[in-house]
């Protein structure tokens, strides 16, 4: 059985070759001796494969005016460099001389039309000049030993460029969530990325930017592979023994294959990585991505589907990172050196590609042979006593088992950057509370976190010392004598990772509340004490409120603040919660009946801003009667002027994904409310500075609110903040889980 691993230019034919960890072997490990090609067969050879056929013929071309050598009998090519003529009785029936490529002269037709390929013509077709010495596979009389050996003879003859060309092309382009599907992707050893410490294809460690793609919201992996035609000459393979070798040795020293030959054509592979700075566009920015991976039938041609992703439409690449790299084998230049690389170029390149290496194509891959496949092997294998004999090492159940250690190998490598990132801003963390899940957290001392660094190091540690063990004890991967998976020797990352202390930033309300609320300085007594119920229910997810809270001296107060939360209206937490069906957003109309002067300047103050959001639920329909604006309830002060009111929204035909939040910072109160959809369109929204598209006045800082699961999971469900007598001043949207 035969599998093929990423070509280096460091491998030679019948080299010894690990399939585990990918690493080369004994060189030599099998003699390859190139067979002759039939010669029904006449296409050229490329360049590659002439230069590699030195065993198999030698060609010397004289530039002569004379034609005395065009009838001598074949040469006879020795080491020293020394040519001596043959009689042709000593010749191999199966001799051949070699193909010459395109445009030769010895594959010009001659004047009477006959091939100089046709046996009756051979001799008398050469050109004038022109002379072939053929060197026998089997002299006879002679010795293999007698004969130069080249390890790097081919053993597939590919088509020549500019021919039509059968081709095998594999084009793959998907989502990845971890490193370890990147590394699956790319055929890379597990093992070896263990034992680096990194990630290494095509060469280099620069192309897998682990910190990117940890880092970024959405990451792809394409991939072009390409296979030329190729038709397999026969060769012979004669296992090279070592006397006296050590049996346990044999895999260390010989690997558990050897390379038996060569792919030729071409890989195009990139990785994109796109962070996305506003996270409410994440599934557009996807959606967006995702069309453009679409590849055309042909170069040249567009899919459809990209226009409605346009940037100048919905402006979905705003406010986004995008790292792309790229590698190459075959193809030539891609692409103009003075295009830079971005994903039209990308998906361009993935399009021309086959066709690129159609013309210019190169070793992509090593054919890998089991030695066990080998008749010689079996004989030099049986002819040593029964204690001697050697045992190759089966790494097929390897494979899954190693995945799993590299996956927990990157997740400690993560953690322990994110441990050194706690090191350098503690004041932006918060240690978490003990409790009965995590009974001993790590304090936010030096000393603690230098703790858990270590930790994170000997779990790395473990992992490393885990696959090394696999090179030698490929069993351990197999169950144990009683049939059970054996234990890992290294804690879950996760375990870890729960200890340590948590960012401040963005806590959710749940985190809040249960890590203690009034501690952590992010929410009140009052406020704990009027969402903790709420905020504690697995399916309810709060979002942090955008705003300024009213201050007890300003009139703004004016001796209330409403703490208002919308999931009030359900009876109690063991109410089912539904989510909002119709929704209208109300702004202030100031009048002139107010009594209080400071209260009467507020109320004109606050015109226009938001006042209210009245919204109905599905079981609202059939139990209430709705309000003269469609909805059935209110939070805040609601406007019975038609004028103040938005765009009455149905949830059920457009689903709520985020919410943006505008507001003056120190004004206390909301001037803009926008509810969007996944991609970004608004759904309704009402802003103090007018509804038509007018300009945003400045100095307005802008909030956005976005459901846990952009893909639909969530639904809003409710509303929650500050507000009094006259309008909102601060507020968070509610989201509850389908």
């Amino acid at each position: 059985m035969s599998t093929v691993t990423p070509y280096e230019s460091s491998m030679r034919l019948g080299s010894g070759f690990n399939s585990y960890t990918q690493e080369m072997c004994l060189q030599d490990a099998v003699k390859i001796i190139a067979g002759v090609q039939n010669s029904s067969d006449t296409r050229p050879s490329t360049s590659t494969e002439r230069s590699d056929q030195a065993f198999v013929s030698a060609v010397i071309t004289q530039q002569s005016k004379t034609t005395a050598n065009l009838t001598q009998g074949p040469t006879d090519v020795r080491p020293n460099g020394g040519a001596t003529a043959l009689p042709k009785s000593q010749c191999s029936p199966d001799v051949h001389p070699i193909d010459h490529p395109p445009g030769h002269p010895d594959n010009m037709p001659t004047s009477d039309g006959a091939h100089p390929d046709n046996a009756a013509t051979h001799e008398s077709a050469r050109p004038l000049g022109s002379t072939t010495i053929s060197v026998p596979l089997h002299p006879n009389g002679n010795s293999l030993s007698d004969c130069p050996v080249d390890s790097s003879v081919p053993s597939s003859k590919p088509a020549p460029p500019g021919r039509n060309m059968n081709q095998i092309v594999t084009y793959c382009s998907r989502s990845v969530d971890n490193l370890t599907d990147i590394v699956e992707s790319l055929n890379i050893s597990s093992s070896s990325s263990i034992k680096y410490g990194t990630v290494k294809a095509a060469g280099s460690a620069s192309f897998v930017n682990e910190n990117k793609i940890n880092s970024s919201d959405l990451n792809y992996i394409l991939t072009v592979k390409v296979t030329n035609e190729t038709s397999p000459i026969p060769a012979q393979m004669q296992f090279n023994l070592i006397k006296n070798l050590d049996p346990k040795d044999f895999t260390e020293v010989y690997g558990d294959c050897f390379i038996s030959g060569f792919i030729e054509g071409g890989e195009f592979n990139a990785i994109i990585s796109i962070k996305v700075n506003s996270k409410s566009k994440i599934a557009a920015v996807k959606a967006a991505a995702e069309a453009e991976f679409q590849i055309a039938a042909a170069p040249g041609l567009s899919v459809g589907t990209k226009a409605e992703f346009a940037k100048d439409k919905n402006d979905t690449w705003k406010d986004t990172e995008t790292t792309i790299s790229v590698s190459w084998s075959g193809g030539g230049t891609v692409k103009d050196p003075e295009q830079k690389w971005d994903l039209p170029t990308v998906i361009d390149v993935a399009a021309r590609f086959p066709y690129l290496v159609e013309k210019t194509a190169q070793r992509t891959s090593a054919i890998l042979t089991r030695y066990t496949s080998l008749r010689s092997w079996h004989e030099a294998n049986g002819n040593l006593p029964l204690k001697d004999r050697f045992v190759i090492r089966n790494y097929e159940l390897c494979s899954l088992y190693t995945q799993d250690l590299f996956s927990g190998y990157t997740a400690y490598k993560s953690l322990w950057a994110r441990i050194s990132e706690i090191l350098k801003n503690p004041d932006k963390y918060k240690a978490r509370e003990p409790s009965e899940l995590v009974p001993e957290p790590f304090a936010l001392t030096p000393e603690s976190l230098n703790a858990a660094r270590l930790l994170a190091r000997k779990g790395m540690v473990q992992i490393s010392d885990e696959a090394s063990r696999l090179i030698t004890e490929p069993h351990i991967a197999d169950l144990d004598a009683n049939g059970e998976m054996r234990p890992l020797p290294y804690v879950y990352p996760g375990e870890l990772a729960r200890r340590l202390p948590i960012r401040l930033q963005h806590p959710s309300i749940r985190d809040q509340i249960t890590l203690g609320g009034v501690a952590n300085k992010a929410l009140t007594a009052a406020e704990i004490a009027a969402v903790g119920k709420w905020a504690a229910l697995e399916d309810v997810f709060f979002s942090p409120l955008s705003g300024d809270a009213p201050s007890s001296k300003s009139p703004l107060f004016h001796g209330k603040n409403m703490l208002f939360c919308s999931l009030d209206h359900f009876a109690n937490a063991d109410t089912e919660i539904e989510s909002i069906s119709k929704l209208r957003l109300h702004g202030h109309q100031h009048r002139h009946l107010e009594i209080f002067a400071d209260f009467k300047q507020h109320s004109k103050n606050c015109e226009g801003y938001l006042a209210a959001v009245g919204f109905s639920t599905g079981s609202d329909a059939g139990t209430m009667t709705a309000s003269a604006d469609g909805t059935h309830k209110h939070i805040g002060r609601a406007s019975e002027n038609h004028k103040y009111w938005s765009l009455l929204a149905d949830l059920n035909l457009s689903q709520c994904q985020k919410i943006m939040v505008e507001w003056h910072p120190g004004s206390g109160r909301i001037a803009g409310l926008m509810l969007l959809d996944a991609i970004g369109n608004e759904i309704t929204s009402w802003v103090q500075y007018g509804q038509a598209k007018a300009q945003k006045p400045p100095g307005l800082r802008i909030e956005e609110q976005v459901a846990p699961d952009v893909l639909g999971s969530y639904k809003l469900c409710g509303f929650w903040g500050n507000a009094d007598a006259i309008v909102v001043s601060r507020i968070g949207a509610i989201w509850v889980k389908v």
